[in-house]
């Protein structure tokens, strides 16, 4: 004999399930919807934004101006001091008076030369303006040279250094000597000057902010 359950609603387990009498299963949901698959190689794209206010590249000053300026030094000690020095012992022992003052001048701009060449080694603006300086001074004494040819020989006779006929053969060459000598003067000086205001034409040179006077 069964008892009745409480619960009229409870099927009895040695009943057939069947099909309809369950509950149709829950749908499946697919995590990936709204969210994009791995493996299609998915890259994020855009611009990126750069900061506010200047930004600053600290880079190594050119080496222009320690090359040029080691240049100079070389040429300044070559042709400047020492080739004048042996210019001026070979004009004492001619003893003409006006040759050794050029001697002497050059000597001094030998000298300048020197000293431009170590500023500009050290990046020192005022370097370039003392080179610059020289080779005016340079050009100039050139020139005076050449205008003063003829004097030289004149003094030249009148010491007894040539004869007649040596004054007579320079003084027919004497003017083509002088107008090529001066055009030289001219071009090699402008060539120099071009040489050594190059450190100024170079983006961040490394030049200080000296200047020649003050």
């Amino acid at each position: 004999m069964q008892g009745d359950s409480p619960w009229g609603d409870v099927p009895d387990e040695n009943q057939p399930k069947f099909e309809g009498d369950a509950g149709s299963p829950p749908q499946p949901i697919s995590i990936s919807e709204g969210f994009a698959p791995m493996n299609q190689g998915t890259m994020l794209t855009g611009t990126t934004q750069m900061p506010t206010g200047q930004l600053i590249y600290l880079q190594p000053p050119s080496s222009a101006a320690k090359v040029v300026g080691i240049l100079v030094v070389i040429y300044g000690v070559l042709f400047g001091v020492i080739g004048s020095v042996l210019s001026l012992f070979g004009n004492l022992q001619l003893g003409n008076s006006t040759l050794l003052v050029f001697d002497v001048v050059a000597l001094l701009i030998g000298v300048a030369t020197l000293v431009g060449g170590v500023m500009l080694i050290n990046y020192q603006r005022r370097g370039v303006m003392v080179l610059l300086l020289v080779i005016g001074l340079s050009t100039l004494v050139g020139l005076g040279q050449f205008t003063m040819v003829d004097d030289i020989y004149d003094q030249m006779l009148d010491e007894g250094e040539i004869t007649q006929e040596e004054y007579d053969a320079l003084q027919e060459v004497g003017g083509i000597v002088q107008g090529v000598g001066m055009v030289m003067v001219v071009f090699c000086n402008a060539i120099c000057g071009l040489f050594v205001a190059i450190p100024l034409m170079v983006s961040n040179n490394g030049l200080d902010e000296s200047k020649l006077f003050g």
